[in-house]
This record gives C-alpha cells, structure tokens and sequence, in this order.
C-alpha cells in the first residue's frame, strides 16, 4: 500500500475510534520489541509510547549492516502481523539504501479502539557512533513530531 493511502485510512479510523489504553498499547511496545529483537536482524531495538495518535507507539531500530531492505521489511512485516489485531490492520512501507520505515494501524473491532506505529530502521554504519548518532537523531525527531 502506498504510504498517502496508508495516511488516509488511518486518519478515517482515528475519526471512528479511540487510541488503545496505556495498559494495551505497553502489552504492543514490550511484544514489538521481543519480536524484532528475536529476528536476530537488529543490533538495536528501541521502542516507546506516545500520546500522538499517528504513533502511538515508536519504534527505532539499527539493522546489521549485511542485512538487505527487503529482509528488514519481511522481519518487520512479522513482527506487525503477529502483534496487529484480528479485526482490520493496515501498513505502509517507505524504503531508501540503508533505510526501512513502517507506518501502520490496526483496529479491534468496529467502532472500538486503534493502535498506531511509526518504526525507522536504519543500517548500521561501518562506525558503529555513526549509525548510533543517526538513530539518536532520529528518535529525537519522532518524539518532537509526537
């Protein structure tokens, strides 16, 4: 899906929907986390909260840096699809040399309660403060946009 169709969808579910209680949406960063942290892809996994109903939950992850795009995709896509509720669930994938970023949302039931992620994977860099500075920067200007 096409990450401005993505956008739409999620800004029509937020008009027929409430966010998920504090006590679901840390059940999802705690599943996230030991999802993408099991692939084994990930030398860092850093996930929070937000009250911003595009991102409720954040996540910022640094993937190996022998590891390609598609295989991050794949092992994010895991991680949502086992963590999304059944009821609807929708993402989109935005992807560069080096860099994977989902947005995504899910539904658990009509008319009941959303949740929302916005994770930023990036490659490690060959010095491993260059990709450690890039994700800080990153995560500062997730959590400034929530």
């Amino acid at each position: 899906m096409k990450i401005g169709a993505f956008q739409t969808l999620r800004s029509g579910l937020q008009l027929n929907a409430v966010p998920v209680t504090s006590q679901v949406r840390a059940v999802l960063e705690t599943g996230l986390r030991e999802e993408l942290t099991a692939s084994g892809i990930f030398e860092e996994v850093e996930i929070e909260g937000s009250d911003d109903p595009d991102r409720l939950v954040l996540g910022l992850c640094v993937f190996r840096s022998e590891v390609s795009e598609e295989e991050v995709m794949l092992a994010v896509e895991r991680a949502w699809t086992a963590l999304a509720f059944h009821h609807w669930s929708a993402h989109a994938f935005l992807t560069d040399e080096g860099h994977v970023e989902l947005q995504a949302a899910t539904l658990d039931r009509p008319g009941g309660r959303f949740a929302s992620v916005h994770l930023v994977a990036l490659r490690a860099a060959g010095a491993a403060g260059a990709a450690t500075g890039e994700a800080a920067e990153m995560t500062h200007q997730l959590v400034s946009a929530a």
